[in-house]
């Protein structure tokens, strides 16, 4: 119990509430963020309320609930984009250009607390700035569209998505000496994560066969994105727009050949790769995606933001893993290698 009380609370940590809370800097990135978000939504509001003339009725209000949600959680997603990769960048590499991180290798912590500890400091500031966004929010329920399941999961895609830029800017923290570099490489893996992995299901996207059992989806690699999932939530729609191939009018074009100089033309339809599906006629329409569930693929039957919180957690543990494993100033191989009097000894990189 002792041990797992000093990996979520050791001096690192305290060490960077007190650092981080005590300046001016957080206090006015509070406030910029708030009034950024507000000032959004009441954007939006304002517009959606002059193009309409008449009264609200109540599929009106639920349309304008909906409009609003998107925008404000797709919105707060970019903010955090923009925030998260500042907080993690220099927790190591500024360490080494203060030469303060001798310091923190001659204590007692292991190297999985000092990055928890930094990890745990940003995180938590990010964590408070999700809160101070849920009275925003919330005025979301006054139009309707939206209900609470709704408003946690878009939250718990965020925060999960906010934790996955944090650890991959650490990771970037301790590959690079310099702080510089290191915010460079942050943003760069945070536009990949973000733009990069949507771009690769419009570049790339998934054929539909008509004669599939199960409705067509986009790739896997798509969900690591947190843009798809949070719309798909505000929506509550399939998704039918977007990382699949193009089908119209139930075949993809027809193949025509004729047997001889006086023999009749055959026709066959072609799929989308090409290929001649069949002898004539038409090609029954292909498979509607229903709901919000991932009809097939390697998450067939989860929900988009289900996959996408699975795929970003397996990325930050295995950036947390590179961390840990780049952090320490010596590093020896695993192995021994015995010298020609018997005696073994340790072979050093």
């Amino acid at each position: 119990m002792r041990r797992i009380a000093l990996a979520l609370w050791n001096p690192i940590v305290a060490k960077e509430y007190r650092s981080r809370m005590r300046t001016w800097r957080s206090p006015v990135a509070m406030t910029v963020y708030i009034l950024l978000l507000g000032g959004l939504g009441w954007a939006i509001f304002s517009a959606m309320s002059a193009s309409v003339h008449s009264a609200f009725n109540q599929g009106q209000a639920a349309s304008f609930g909906q409009g609003l949600f998107i925008y404000l959680i797709l919105f707060q997603m970019v903010l955090l984009a923009f925030i998260t990769p500042a907080l993690t960048a220099g927790a190591i590499s500024s360490e080494r250009e203060r030469q303060t991180i001798d310091l923190l290798f001659v204590t007692k912590l292991p190297s999985f607390s000092i990055l928890w500890g930094k990890l745990l400091a940003s995180m938590s500031f990010v964590l408070l700035l999700l809160l101070l966004s849920v009275p925003i929010f919330s005025l979301v329920f006054l139009f309707g569209g939206i209900e609470l399941d709704q408003l946690v999961a878009a939250f718990l895609v965020t925060a999960v998505a906010a934790l996955t830029l944090g650890v991959i800017g650490l990771a970037c923290s301790t590959a690079f000496t310099r702080t510089l570099p290191a915010t460079v490489a942050a943003y760069g893996a945070a536009f990949v994560l973000l733009a990069g992995t949507l771009l690769f299901g419009l570049l790339f996207p998934t054929d539909v066969d008509p004669n599939a059992s199960r409705a067509p989806a986009p790739p896997a690699v798509s969900y690591l994105s947190p843009v798809l999932p949070l719309i798909t939530i505000g929506t509550n729609q399939p998704v039918t727009w977007y990382g699949i191939r193009n089908y119209q009018g139930g075949f993809a074009g027809t193949s025509c050949s004729a047997p001889g100089p006086y023999g009749p033309t055959t026709c066959s339809p072609l799929g989308p790769n090409g290929v001649p599906i069949g002898k004539g006629g038409f090609v029954r329409a292909p498979v509607q995606p229903t709901g919000t569930i991932i009809p097939s693929g390697l998450f067939s039957g989860w929900q988009y933001w289900q996959a996408s919180i699975t795929l970003q957690l397996l990325l930050s543990l295995a950036a947390l893993i590179l961390s840990a494993v780049l952090l320490p100033p010596t590093r020896h191989l695993p192995w021994r290698r015995s010298v020609a009097g018997g005696q073994p000894r340790l072979v050093n990189p």
